[in-house]
């Protein structure tokens, strides 16, 4: 599918001073992007657009794998900062 095809709505358009439509300064390509809601998580850096392939993704070995490292460095962090707290 080509931008010409696209319903004349979703062609974004700036026009100068004399009235001429000019194209933004942005890439083309960002102009065929649509904001979607969905769920991200921050442990894997991953998207999900619906809640089943999210579901899958917090069984997986790789998220298990990437929860355990993240809790362990949490606890490292939690453990550094209540050893620094003290020798105040």
């Amino acid at each position: 599918m080509t931008a010409d095809s696209e319903p004349e709505q979703k062609h974004k358009k700036i026009e100068d001073c004399s009235g001429r439509s000019v194209a933004p300064d942005v890439p083309e390509d960002l102009d065929f992007l649509v904001p979607k809601a969905g769920f991200f998580c921050p442990i894997c850096s991953l998207f999900y657009s619906d809640e089943k392939a999210m579901t899958n993704h917090c069984k997986s070995t790789r998220h298990k794998q990437n929860t355990e490292k993240f809790m362990a460095k949490q606890r490292k962090e939690k453990e550094q900062n209540e050893a620094e707290e003290s020798s105040r």
